[in-house]
């Protein structure tokens, strides 16, 4: 794999682990009956919320106020942000050992990631609280953000943004994914791509594929 110059992480279930029935559980509990929670959810689902907040199409505020108002009347806004951020479990000390070691080969080292304020405010307390670091995007050559570019994967639309924008080439690129269906985008534009199974040890799945 001597012609990958560049690597495009994903964060979540990569280079953060998740735990997403975290969050499952302690929305259901701020709901009136399981019963409730999963008619809420689906009909949530389909109408775009949670695809509306990664790409900022609604507020943080808009996002938690829908999701108040399916919940028990004394629900505060405290609460549905912290069942929200539940799924954010850790960030393993490999995956910034990786980022580490691919820096001092060269290797240009950018980050993609679905995600939304609320989840991005908090991986940065993460990132601080259990690594001390202040600047977690300080290690990447740059981070794309779904809510911030208003874009997100799987469409193609986004890989080719960050191509044009940190002026890559796509054979020379690398982008790992915990999801199929988003390499299957990224695929599209010529990248190379890697996937890492949820919470998988990315520094060993990108050890062997580098053959470093």
């Amino acid at each position: 794999m001597n012609s990958v110059k560049n690597i495009i992480f994903d964060l979540g279930g990569v280079l953060i682990h998740l735990d997403i029935a975290k969050t499952e559980q302690a929305l259901r509990c701020l709901s009136g009956s399981e019963k409730e929670y999963y008619e809420t959810s689906e009909a949530l689902v389909k109408s775009g919320l949670f695809e509306n907040l990664e790409t900022n199409d609604i507020s943080e505020d808009e996002f938690i106020s829908t999701l108040i108002k399916h919940m028990n009347p004394s629900t505060k806004k405290y609460q549905v942000t912290a069942a929200w951020n539940a799924m954010l479990i850790t960030i393993p000390k490999q995956g910034l050992k990786l980022i580490e070691e691919l820096k001092m080969k060269g290797y240009r080292l950018f980050v993609l990631s679905n995600t939304n304020s609320i989840h991005l405010r908090e991986f940065r307390k993460i990132a601080e609280r259990e690594h001390g670091l202040v600047d977690f995007d300080a290690l990447f050559d740059k981070t794309y953000y779904s809510h911030i570019v208003e874009l997100r994967k799987p469409h193609r639309e986004i890989f080719d943004f960050v191509l044009n924008d940190a002026d890559l080439i796509p054979e020379e690129t690398l982008f790992i994914d915990d999801n199929q269906e988003n390499l299957i985008g990224a695929k599209k534009t010529g990248m190379n791509t890697l996937l890492n199974e949820p919470n998988a040890d990315v520094y060993l799945r990108m050890k062997n594929y580098l053959n470093l």
